[in-house]
């Protein structure tokens, strides 16, 4: 992997970071996997899983 290449995931991991966090509480509270994947925008493999791993980190930090 380029250095372009992860500096552009890691900001593809930062939007899923983002849109956890600006989702509502009561949202959070009832969402599951497969709600996840449908909030995703990414088509590619890499893409999705950054986003997917962006959010799910931001959602454990929710909770601790």
């Amino acid at each position: 992997m380029t250095p372009d290449e992860d500096f552009r995931l890691s900001r593809v991991q930062a939007e899923g970071w983002n849109a956890a966090r600006k989702m509502p509480v009561d949202d959070l509270a009832q969402i599951d996997a497969a709600k996840i994947a449908l909030l995703n925008p990414y088509a590619k493999s890499a893409e999705r899983t950054r986003w997917s791993a962006g959010f799910n980190n931001a959602l454990r930090s929710w909770q601790a």
